[in-house]
C-alpha cells in the first residue's frame, strides 16, 4: 500500500492533485503542492479585499449623494388664504406707568 509521503512526493513532481475520498464517495481531502495552495488562497484573499473595497466604496458614493441633496425638498407654493381675523395682543396693550405692580401687603389673619 502506499504511504502519505509516497502519494505527496507524487504530486510534487508531477504538480498534480490527489483527493482522499470517504466510504460514501465524498471527497474529504486534497493532498497538492504548496505553491498551488499558496496561490489559491491568495487568490482568495485578494476577492475578499477587493469584494471589500468596492462595499466601501459603494457606502462612499452613497454618502456623497446624500450630502449633495438638499436637506428639505422645496415645498410646493400654495395659494395665500386671507389671513384670519386676529385676537388682541396683549404685548400692545399700553401699560399705565403709575400702575403699582406690588400688592397690597397683608398678614394674612383675614383668611
Amino acid at each position: 500500500m502506499t504511504n502519505l509521503k509516497n502519494l505527496i512526493d507524487l504530486a510534487k513532481a508531477d504538480g498534480g492533485k490527489f483527493f482522499v475520498i470517504d466510504e460514501t464517495g465524498e471527497a474529504r481531502l486534497v493532498i497538492m503542492p504548496v505553491e498551488e495552495y499558496q496561490r489559491l488562497l491568495l487568490a482568495k484573499l485578494k476577492k475578499q479585499v477587493e469584494d471589500v473595497e468596492n462595499i466601501n466604496r459603494e457606502i462612499i458614493q452613497a454618502q456623497l449623494r446624500d450630502e449633495a441633496k438638499p436637506l428639505l425638498k422645496p415645498q410646493p407654493k400654495v395659494q395665500a388664504k386671507a389671513p384670519a381675523p386676529r385676537s388682541p395682543d396683549m404685548r400692545e396693550e399700553v401699560i399705565d406707568p403709575s400702575f403699582d405692580f406690588e400688592a397690597p401687603k397683608t398678614d394674612g389673619d383675614g383668611l
